[in-house]
């Protein structure tokens, strides 16, 4: 079983403005193709589990039960697509807690492969932060780096993959599959 992590701010919807959260879910803005990236990503046999680092928790910004009803509402957003979101995995800690769950660590992509059956090596982290890629590495996952336009962040050699938006990672990432498949028959 092959999943495909995702993180949430910057890759399936746009990110805050530096130094602010997504606080409720009326500030969700769902990126361009997001939802046709993730059915094809789905439909080549991908578990879709949304990895994401939620700081703000823990900095008294969002609210815990506000953060609850955006993923639910996320989920109905995705189902309504087609999609099923097999789990959605959340830090709320702050950087000096030191928690194994907070990309960069790999915590949160190791517990989702546990509770899921989900095989790292054959799977894929896509993110738009260093963090994100190093989290993936550190699970044994392959990565995809997201370079959002008009940020000061640059190409990751780390990466498996860097590509402007999801839906370009994902063409890549499926031809990546497909090559891995033709040379594994």
């Amino acid at each position: 079983m092959k999943a495909a992590f995702l993180d949430r701010d910057g890759v399936i919807n746009e990110k805050a403005p530096e130094g602010e959260y997504i606080a409720r879910w009326e500030e969700i803005r769902f990126l361009p193709d997001a939802f046709s990236a993730v059915s094809a990503l789905a439909r080549a046999g991908f578990k879709i589990i949304v990895a994401t680092n939620q700081r703000g928790v823990a900095l008294g910004k969002v609210r815990s039960v506000d953060l609850e009803e955006i993923h639910r509402r996320m989920r109905e957003e995705f189902s309504r697509q087609g999609i099923v979101l097999t789990g959605i995995y959340v830090c709320t800690h702050d950087y000096a807690d030191q928690c194994s769950c907070r990309k960069p660590q790999p915590g949160l992509l190791i517990r989702a492969a546990a509770e899921h059956g989900i095989e790292l090596p054959s799977s894929w982290m896509i993110g738009d932060a260093t963090s994100d890629i190093e989290a993936g590495k550190r699970a044994g996952c392959r990565t995809a780096r997201i370079l959002i336009a008009g940020s000061r962040e640059e190409a990751d050699s780390r990466a498996d993959i860097n590509s402007p938006n999801l839906a370009a990672a994902v063409e890549r990432i499926l031809q990546c599959s497909s090559v891995n498949r033709s040379t594994n028959a």
